[in-house]
């Protein structure tokens, strides 16, 4: 089982974080084979680098898209709350609408985005 953190506009039009927990199959496999997910479509694939001290303002985001942190970290704030995403972290960010959500790094980042 692998988890993603899941971003997404609430009914009231608030960013709010969810925890997801994907499926792999097969769920024990032997050494020789991969246990894999479900396919996500997607439609492009970008890499991307903040600098040091970069911000963003609260706002929905432009696509909904998968963010999978290389290198550095992130503070993302949604309704209030906040949580850092580091390397290995997957952000699915889905807040397409509504009030949206801010981020900021102290140290930068790299990322690579999935457009879905």
């Amino acid at each position: 089982m692998l988890r993603y953190t899941r971003l997404f506009t609430d009914e009231e039009g608030e960013a709010r974080f969810d925890d997801v927990e994907v499926p792999l199959h097969p769920e024990d496999p032997p050494p020789d084979v991969l246990s894999l997910s479900d396919p996500i479509p997607a439609t492009a694939v970008l890499f991307g680098r903040a600098p040091a001290g970069g911000s963003h303002p609260t706002q929905p985001e432009s696509r909904r898209q998968l963010m999978i942190c290389l290198s550095g970290s992130g503070e993302i704030t949604a309704s209030g709350e906040t949580r850092v995403f580091r390397p290995g972290d997957v952000l699915l960010v889905e807040d397409v609408d509504g009030a949206g959500h801010s981020s900021s790094t102290s140290e930068g980042f790299t990322v690579t985005a999935v457009v879905l």
